[in-house]
């Protein structure tokens, strides 16, 4: 039994302009057509998963931002003091 998936064939419709520029890139990058498709829709879906992360950690910061505040507050008594005591210059 293979462990490397099969390739599916499928249909892709597009304008020509568009096909044009597919052709002149793949040829630019030594790709053929179809490798150039699926690397430019794995770029895209990559993408796509980062934007949905970055949102997820905006709206997880957004919910928390009130709470980290109060917390940097407490401990900024704290912090300089360690600041002033471990710091690397002379005075």
């Amino acid at each position: 039994m293979s462990t490397t998936p099969t390739m599916r064939r499928i249909i892709v419709t597009m304008p020509p302009d568009l096909l044009q520029q597919v052709e002149e890139m793949a040829a630019k990058l030594d790709f053929n057509r179809s490798q150039f498709i699926r690397h430019a829709l794995q770029t895209f879906l990559e993408e796509q998963r980062r934007r949905e992360l970055r949102e997820l950690l905006k709206e997880g910061y957004l919910v928390n931002a009130e709470r980290d505040r109060q917390i940097a507050e407490e401990f900024a008594h704290a912090d300089y003091e360690t600041v002033v005591r471990y710091a690397p210059w002379e005075e």
